[in-house]
């Protein structure tokens, strides 16, 4: 297993740099148009795009940027994202591997501008004796031409390797992409070497239980079986077998009728058919050895694939598999709610818009499905004071409502085709949504989707606090907090009032300052710079950036020295 532990963008928009550490709550905070949601989209943008296997996805459900050179930042080529993956152990027969290791990955425009695409990659663990890089630079066009062919690399990216731990690669070898995850590593051997890895290959399956359906028709393409059984005086098996309408590919049972001399030739001709082609394509997670000729077709020679990746390249594959994995497993996790939440309605949507990374839709339109449909399943969680419970969702988010000033019970009205309807208790009285006002339509999909996600997921909140009273915005600090200890935030906010609460809680020692980064968005000059304001164990900052949350007090202060003027004038 595999996972990302910190993410960087730059050159993303406007964005200059960002690093989030990824802690349990990353706060993000600056003026207008300085680009804190640039930050989001970045990350938006990786999830929806590795969610469906495929290309990179300017355009999706989760986010939408338009063209890609809209998204590399003016006078750049590439946008660059970093990640620190932690490696699990393995096992101690696998040998020594990083347990850490980082990865930067540069996505630049193609040469049609209509697709984002990899360009270089580099990965290098934690003390730097293991290292990759590749680069869509000196890329042999015939090379990728011949590589493309197969079917499981159709539209995939290939990248020129150029240095294996701090050495030049071979000549020709490279790294296979599907959007941005790396799936293979492409060698140009020796034919000679593949031939004995093929023959070896086929050994293991020929005359087994073990031959499958791609094995006995890759063999059938290479060395078709009429052909061969006439050419050994043995026609009269594939007359007899044709009369009975049976398939023309190679069976186990035609393989048993042959001597073990005829399936030697058999093999030693169809291996060096194949290794005429000279590549060797290896899946980065190890499961599958192929060729380019016929990639779809894979054989599964585990035993062999350390015969042409061996030492540092095997380690090279252990580092990009990771990364792989990493990558989809974080995209996997992200859920996002958006800033524009729907206004009240009696009734909200139906479950059939429902996309996995939007628990509660996009804009909150499938809270009340959510509650209706999940209404009996148990969720761990804690309350203001960390104190944890197990109740259903409905009950759940009932409680924090009710900390939250907001109402004290939720009853879900089922409207059939209507769809359904939310009412909330407020001061003994049950009402509808558009009876109470903006505010709770605003809250209470934030606390649904918060308390309804599974563990380890990564929830991205934008401006939590519109519409919200200045004591409720402080008490959502505490929701972020303490509700779901087993999920990440990434919160886009405005709330001088929510980051308030948050030096409290660390001041009062009910939390712990790692647990928490605050990051503070500015432009300077064309790009936006993010940088982190580190919380003393008092719940102060190291520093105040000019700007940064100062406008009350700035009002505060003249204020003051109007009163002060006035009662001057008074006085004289």
């Amino acid at each position: 297993m595999a996972s990302i532990l910190s993410w960087s963008v730059a050159d993303f928009k406007s964005l200059g740099q960002a690093d989030l550490a990824l802690p349990h709550l990353t706060v993000l905070a600056g003026a207008n148009s300085s680009g804190k949601s640039s930050v989001l989209q970045s990350i938006l943008m990786v999830a929806q795009s590795v969610t469906r296997g495929g290309a990179i996805i300017m355009n999706g459900p989760l986010v939408r940027l338009g063209e890609p050179r809209d998204i590399v930042r003016e006078g750049q080529s590439a946008v660059e994202l970093r990640f620190l993956v932690q490696i699990d152990a393995g096992s101690p027969s696998e040998g020594p591997r990083p347990k850490q290791i980082e990865v930067s990955l540069s996505l630049a425009p193609s040469l049609d501008g209509v697709s984002l695409r990899p360009s270089a990659i580099e990965i290098c663990d934690s003390n730097g004796s293991l290292s990759f890089a590749a680069t869509s630079e000196r890329t042999r066009s015939a090379d990728v031409e011949s590589l493309s062919k197969g079917a499981a690399h159709s539209g995939a990216t290939f990248l020129r390797v150029t240095t294996v731990s701090g050495r030049r690669a071979p000549n020709r070898m490279y790294v296979g992409f599907v959007g941005m995850t790396p799936t293979s590593l492409a060698l140009h051997f020796d034919p000679r070497v593949i031939e004995r890895v093929v023959a070896a290959a086929l050994s293991d399956f020929v005359g087994s239980e073990r031959l499958t359906y791609e094995v006995a028709q890759e063999l059938s393409s290479l060395v078709p079986r009429r052909p061969y059984l006439r050419e050994i005086g043995k026609a009269e098996l594939e007359e007899k077998r044709s009369a009975q309408g049976v398939s023309a590919w190679w069976t186990p049972k035609d393989l048993t009728s042959l001597s073990e001399d005829e399936r030697d030739a058999l093999i030693a001709r169809a291996a060096s058919r194949r290794a005429a082609n000279e590549w060797a394509v290896v899946g980065v997670r190890g499961s599958f050895f192929g060729l380019s000729r016929s990639v779809g077709h894979r054989y599964r020679a585990e035993g062999f694939i350390e015969e042409l990746l061996a030492g540092e390249y095997a380690l090279s594959m252990l580092m990009l598999g990771s990364f792989a994995e990493a990558i989809e497993e974080f995209g996997g996790h992200v859920k996002y709610l958006g800033p524009l939440r729907e206004e009240p309605r009696v009734v909200q949507g139906a479950w059939d818009e429902r996309v996995d990374a939007l628990p509660v839709g996009i804009r909150g339109e499938l809270t009340a499905e959510v509650l209706t449909r999940e209404k009996d399943r148990v969720t761990a969680f804690h309350d203001w004071n960390d104190h944890p419970h197990r109740a259903t969702l409905p009950e759940a988010a009932s409680m924090w409502c009710d900390y939250l000033g907001i109402g004290d019970h939720i009853r879900v009205l089922d409207l059939g085709k209507l769809g359904r309807g939310v009412n909330l208790r407020v001061d003994g009285t049950e009402r509808d949504l558009t009876m109470i006002g903006v505010g709770a339509s605003q809250l209470l999909p934030i606390l649904v989707a918060c308390l309804s996600v599974e563990r380890n997921s990564v929830v991205l909140v934008e401006q939590p606090e519109l519409h919200l009273h200045p004591s409720v915005q402080s008490k959502l600090a505490d929701f972020f907090l303490f509700a779901r200890r087993d999920v990440q935030f990434v919160v886009e906010t405005h709330s001088e009032y929510l980051i308030t609460r948050l030096r409290r809680r660390i001041a009062e020692e009910r939390t712990e300052p790692h647990r928490v980064q605050v990051l503070y968005a500015e432009r300077r000059g064309a790009a936006t710079q993010v940088r982190p304001l580190a919380l003393t164990a008092g719940g102060d900052f190291d520093e105040w950036p000019d700007g940064f949350f100062d406008a009350q007090e700035a009002d505060v202060r003249h204020i003051v020295r109007a009163v002060a003027a006035r009662m001057a004038k008074e006085r004289a």
